[in-house]
């Protein structure tokens, strides 16, 4: 008999490539829909959230039995006053998507799901998609938007390291608030440097009417959505924990047992007894 020395290198735990390709395609679904869903919401103002809340009130108020009218007109005076006309904009999800995708693939999947998504919006109209709701194209970065869109791949990379093996609550407040920074400030950087693109193009032409393009565009694409961005991000994250579950379940590494080296050797080789016959 003699001893054989047998490699036993550690097996290299790689995380499912199929369940990732899923996952991301997954993700950039989730960024498609929510780019075509829009809803009509009330301009986040004081004066205009009021208005709105009142006439709600008001609404309510015709529901109930004519015989108690008259007494709950008494608690609540202002239901005989007029209404004031409430302003109202579409709000398209697409932020909250991007950290709803961030925190339930990771950084690195969420970041590539983002990138595929935009690339689709760049390059689809060629092949017949149209990711983007408002049109697509090589030509799309021309739009004041297309900064907020790019904004979205950094945004949920740093959603997902935030929260890489976390589960906390501050952990899942802190990553929302980072991603809504990262996509509304990148957003208005965008926007600078487009005015400052066209001042360089255009000279002095240019130069008078920036302030006021940068304002109104800033204003509708981040301070008026802005607390809905928070609310719907806070309701997906809060909701997306059996995402995740299952997303770390589709990727999981092969478990299989590793083979144990024998005390006293190197640790890649254990020895196996051979029987040889003479």
């Amino acid at each position: 008999m003699r001893l054989v020395a047998q490699d036993i290198s550690p097996r290299i735990r790689r995380r499912s490539l199929l369940g990732q390709i899923v996952l991301t395609l997954l993700g950039v679904l989730l960024l498609f829909l929510a780019s075509f869903t829009s809803f009509e919401v009330p301009i986040a103002t004081k004066r205009n959230l009021t208005s709105f809340a009142e006439n709600q009130i008001r609404y309510a108020f015709n529901i109930v039995p004519e015989r108690y009218q008259s007494k709950v007109e008494a608690y609540v005076p202002l239901l005989t006053a007029p209404s004031n006309p409430v302003r109202k904009t579409f709000y398209m999800p697409l932020a909250a998507a991007a950290i709803f995708v961030g925190y339930v693939l990771g950084p690195l999947l969420g970041a590539i799901a983002c990138t595929t998504f935009i690339v689709l919006g760049v390059v689809g109209p060629f092949l017949g998609i149209h990711a983007f709701a408002s049109g697509g194209g090589v030509g799309y970065y021309l739009e004041p938007g297309f900064g907020y869109l790019l904004a979205l791949i950094p945004a949920a990379a740093v959603v997902g390291m935030i929260t890489r093996g976390k589960r906390t609550s501050v952990s899942q407040l802190l990553s929302v608030v980072a991603g809504l920074i990262v996509v509304h400030l990148s957003g208005v950087f965008y926007l600078l440097g487009s005015c400052l693109v066209s001042y360089l193009l255009d000279g002095n032409r240019a130069s008078l009417a920036w302030q006021p393009w940068v304002f109104q565009h800033a204003r509708n694409m981040s301070w008026y959505p802005l607390i809905y961005d928070f609310l719907s991000s806070i309701v997906l994250v809060g909701i997306a924990f059996p995402c995740r579950w299952l997303a770390n379940t589709l990727t999981a590494p092969d478990s299989a047992p590793r083979p144990t080296a024998v005390p006293g050797n190197k640790p890649s080789e254990r020895y196996h007894v051979v029987e040889e016959f003479v």
